[in-house]
């Protein structure tokens, strides 16, 4: 059992660093972009603050309310995801480990949709 639980660890990491690159270049997209670290293999202890300083920063942004909410939703499904990794890292649970990975897809749908609607509005 423990190589399983070992593998679903491994996944959530791949997933948490995808969304967070996502992330990354969501807020270089955005009116006033917002500039976070980017290295290969960011701490979670830089992370964290950075995608809580990206939600603050979403409500200065000149954009639309939807599109305000989704870098929110975005960000704290990304917080959300890492908090439950990190206590699956301490006691795995399956649950856990599920909601973890249930944050990531609501964090990666609102990113994208907010990629998209950056592209298309840049065009202008």
């Amino acid at each position: 059992m423990a190589d399983r639980e070992d593998e679903i660890m491994e996944g959530l990491a791949h997933g948490i660093s995808l969304v967070y690159s996502l992330l990354v270049e969501v807020c270089a997209l955005l009116p006033v972009p917002i500039g976070l670290p980017a290295d290969q293999y960011i701490a979670a202890d830089a992370a964290i603050p950075a995608i809580q300083r990206a939600a603050e920063l979403g409500k200065e942004q000149p954009m639309g309310e939807a599109q305000e909410a989704q870098l929110f939703s975005g960000c704290v499904h990304l917080l959300a995801a890492i908090d439950l990794y990190a206590l699956c890292a301490m006691r795995f649970t399956v649950t856990r480990a599920e909601g973890s990975g249930a944050n990531l897809v609501h964090a990666e749908d609102a990113l994208k949709n907010l990629s998209l609607w950056l592209t298309i509005n840049s065009l202008d």
